[in-house]
């Protein structure tokens, strides 16, 4: 799979590639005249050998990365399904040489939205459709593949998919043996079917001779060696031609122990760094006397039921025999095992008494392998955190953290490190927003900690409707997030929650909050909210991000609108507006700013200005400058009349000063503190707390007081 590159990704618009690919020859060319020089094949779809077989007659015509390439026609035989790296593997309908394409989607999953493909068929897409796929050529570690129009395969606008018919027939599997496929990168046979249909047979049955379940040296997960069983005895003196067969790329299958044998072994043919590889598609794909491998398990419902994944299917029995699993919390089998139509997937139900958010795991052995009949004899382990969990529990800060490093604010439910994802764990959430290859999610009553945003999601989400989801979290430069998502169910629609109303002082404010008692961005992130009667400061063109300030901006009170969703508004310098939106960290450096992310224009909307006599703010606001300096001006603004108290705290919670307790008309304040205690004396340096209240809102902020 490739790293992540780009947060956002713009949507795929085909007519907007033209301006991004002037630096690159177009193939076929729009004419017999156009570069390269001496071309002559008409401006038509080709096939794909056309566009990989450097050997063809045409060689001026031949296209080399960067080069687009504008509509090549193939059958689906394969999809990388697994995030961030989404592709979709497509090859002639003859199987012939140079004749199979990775079309890469990046962090876009075109696999299971038929959104993507904009035709009339409204399934996602599956093996033996038909289509048409428009793009940039590019090289990675040795496999050609067709991807987006950009510089970077992550940024819009992504490739072009067209599909054109479905149930076809796949293509026919090129059968040869080890010593045709072997792993070597110097295998004069391995250039002509990367990205095709291989299968790999031998007469004396093939034999595994390194699995990463015992040997790490291969540096792929679920991965094995094959080599001939008779060729290559256990006795051999040399090297033997060797089969690398890779198990973690497009699917999930665990390899058979050394010393195994295989009958066959069929997937699609690619390269890497080390040489050339068959990339299994699914556990059928491996004809081997291997048992079925434990792969994952995460819960599905709020603490009574979770979905156990095999790599190869189960027999009816042996799935359904609840003493075949069993909670590591209580060391009891699950109360009721029910295989699912996927007869790789066994749902449980279960009894634990843990809470949300706890540890727990699943232990399997004996289920049996319903294509060959082999049984798990040795027991397997999957962790996970137990229940559905509440997404204002996923957000709330690690008190382990906070103590060992005071002011880090990440969940406990990732892992330690920058982008590292912790074991599995499930979440609900109502989808309020898409932009690219993220989406969002939040609660559907709200409240603080109540949003989270989902990276590379596996399968597509429509705004306003429920989903309970499975995946990951991490932790991506200060902003938790939700990551490698396994499972996505709809529960239909429900309302998106409101957006909460928040001032810019709030909203980007990064202050340290070990207690959490402070209102900040914090308790914000990811969640759908709204900036009101905000004041543009500076004049962009359409379409550029730009900054905002409050109403009463104090000390460089501003955050940035960010434009990530190809909207078109035009900010106008000093121009009054409210801002819906999503909110979300800049990505720099731990504990920056905040950044607001609308949706679309409509999440725009432009105000009248306010005159003198129209400073009626729709929120209590609070703000001190300089912070930090030696006297604190304090500004605050009322919506209605109402009664302020404004008092200032030390750190162990003693008020030094009162600065207001009396009514106040609705509009704009200010106050000055000079520094003096209620006893008129000057109090030391050092922090403290302003704390005001109006009304039955309170709101404090944090400030450091020099010499």
């Amino acid at each position: 799979m490739r790293m992540k590159v780009s947060r956002l990704l713009g949507a795929l618009v085909l007519v907007a590639c033209t301006a991004s690919v002037a630096f690159a020859n177009q193939y076929p060319p729009p004419s017999p005249n156009s570069n390269p020089v001496g071309c002559q094949s008409p401006d038509t779809l080709v096939r794909i050998e056309n566009v990989k077989n450097p050997n063809l007659p045409s060689i001026a015509c031949h296209p080399v990365p960067p080069d687009t390439v504008w509509g090549i026609g193939g059958i689906v035989t394969g999809f990388d399904p697994i995030p961030t790296g989404f592709a979709i593997y497509i090859q002639n309908s003859d199987g012939n040489p140079f004749g199979g394409v990775d079309v890469f989607t990046g962090g876009s999953n075109y696999i299971s939205d038929p959104r993507f493909l904009g035709d009339a068929f409204g399934t996602p897409l599956t093996l033996g459709d038909s289509l048409m796929a428009y793009g940039r050529m590019d090289n990675f570690q040795g496999e050609v593949e067709l991807r987006g129009f950009a510089s970077s395969a992550f940024t819009a606008p992504l490739p072009a998919v067209r599909r054109i018919s479905v149930g076809n027939a796949l293509p026919p599997f090129q059968k040869n043996t080890v010593n045709y496929f072997r792993e070597l990168p110097t295998n004069p046979n391995g250039t002509q079917w990367i990205s095709c249909l291989v299968r790999c047979t031998q007469a004396n049955k093939l034999r595994c001779v390194r699995s990463t379940d015992q040997n790490s040296a291969l540096n792929t997960p679920s991965s094995c060696l094959l080599v001939d069983n008779v060729l290559c005895p256990t006795n051999a003196v040399g090297p033997c031609d060797s089969l690398f067969v890779d198990g973690n790329t497009l699917a999930l299958v665990g390899p058979p122990p050394i010393g195994a044998l295989v009958d066959s072994v069929q997937g699609i043919y690619t390269q890497r760094t080390r040489g050339f590889r068959i990339q299994l598609r699914s556990g059928s794909d491996i004809f081997d006397q291997a048992p079925p491998t434990l792969i994952d398990a995460f819960p599905i419902a709020n603490g009574d039921s979770i979905r156990v994944v095999f790599d190869r299917d189960l027999t009816l029995a042996s799935a359904q025999n609840v003493l075949n699993f069993t909670l590591v919390s209580t060391g009891n089998p699950v109360d009721a095992a029910v295989r699912q139509v996927d007869k790789r997937v066994v749902h449980c139900k279960i009894t634990n008494g843990l809470a949300n958010g706890d540890n727990e795991g699943v232990q399997v052995n004996g289920v049996v392998n319903n294509n060959n009949g082999q049984p798990m004899t040795v027991q397997a382990e999957k962790d996970f955190f137990n229940g559905v969990m509440p997404i204002s529990l996923v957000q709330a800060p690690d008190p382990v953290a906070l103590a060992a490093t005071p002011c880090t604010d990440r969940s406990k439910f990732a892992a330690a490190g920058n982008q590292a994802t912790g074991k599995r764990m499930s979440t609900r959430g109502v989808c309020t927003g898409k932009i690219g290859s993220t989406s969002w999610i939040e609660t559907a009553a709200g409240g603080t900690r109540s949003g989270i945003s989902i990276f590379a999601v596996s399968s597509p989400l429509t705004v306003g409707h429920q989903y309970v989801i499975a995946g990951g979290i991490q932790e991506f430069f200060g902003e938790t997030e939700l990551v490698g998502t396994v499972f996505v169910k709809d529960e239909g629609v429900v309302a998106v929650p409101a957006a909460v109303v928040k001032a810019v002082s709030v909203l980007r404010d990064t202050t340290c909050d070990v207690s959490q008692a402070l209102d900040t961005g914090d308790d914000y992130q990811g969640m759908l909210v709204k900036a009101q009667d905000v004041k543009t400061v500076e004049e962009r063109t359409a379409g550029q991000s730009f900054l905002v300030a409050g109403q009463y901006p104090v000390n460089g009170d501003t955050i940035l609108v960010d434009n990530n969703a190809t909207r078109t508004f035009d900010p106008t310098l000093n121009q009054y507006v409210s801002v819906t939106a999503l909110l979300q960290t800049s990505f720099a450096v731990v504990g920056t700013t905040f950044r607001l992310q609308p949706r679309n224009d409509a999440d725009i909307t432009v105000n009248s200005v306010l005159g003198v006599g129209d400073q009626v703010p729709a929120e209590v606001s609070f703000a001190i400058a300089p912070n930090p300096g030696r006297n604190s001006h304090i500004t605050f603004a009322l919506p209605k009349r109402d009664h302020v108290s404004i008092g200032i705290y030390d750190i162990s919670g003693r008020r030094r000063a009162v600065l207001a307790d009396g009514v106040f008309e609705a509009g704009p304040h200010s106050l000055d503190w000079d520094g003096r205690g209620t006893d008129g004396r000057e109090v030391g340096a050092g922090v403290y707390f302003y704390k005001m209240k109006a009304g039955a809102q309170t709101l404090t902020r944090r400030g450091v007081l020099l010499n």
